[in-house]
């Protein structure tokens, strides 16, 4: 389960978003270990109330070939790679994946202060994997710093907080 630490304050959204990003590595899929970190079938059930965007530092090559790879392409409308312009921490490429989805805001899950800052500077409402390992107690703070709203174990936590809110607005 998530983090208690963070995100239990007034920072946590309490209405659904308009889109949900995620970056690619360390958030859907261990690129290095060839894995796959989220069910299809839970992209599959938030693609069909939202609109979805991955934003990542992959080449674009690269991130197709891991999003089919593992079954999640089909579900993701919007994809901003580092071929599409500024690197995370810039907010330019959560903006875009807004743009491309025709949405003004979101959600964003990522794994890396770079991914929380990109998204806080787009607007956007910053969550985080709950790092584990080696340094994660060190990871988790500097997430916590950069401005996570809370810590999450993985997309499928993410996905019950959403539809838990989804369903109590109607």
């Amino acid at each position: 389960m998530s983090d208690s630490r963070a995100g239990s304050g007034p920072g946590l959204p309490r209405v659904a978003p308009a889109a949900v990003l995620f970056d690619l590595d360390g958030v859907l899929a261990d690129i290095e270990r060839r894995q796959r970190l989220c069910d299809p079938a839970t992209l599959a059930r938030l693609a069909q109330r939202w609109p979805l965007g991955v934003v990542t530092s992959c080449p674009r090559r690269l991130a197709e070939s891991v999003l089919t790879r593992h079954g999640f392409l089909a579900h993701v409308r919007a994809l901003v790679t580092d071929e599409d312009g500024p690197g995370k921490p810039d907010p330019a490429p959560v903006r875009l994946a807004l743009q491309r989805l025709g949405v003004g805001g979101g959600w964003m899950l990522g794994d890396n202060p770079s991914d929380v800052l990109a998204a806080r500077g787009a607007g956007v409402v910053p969550f985080a994997i709950l790092p584990r390992g080696i340094g994660a107690e060190g990871h988790a703070e500097r997430l916590r710093q950069a401005g996570a709203v809370r810590l999450l174990a993985d997309v499928e936590e993410l996905a019950v907080m959403l539809a838990q809110i989804a369903d109590s607005v109607g």
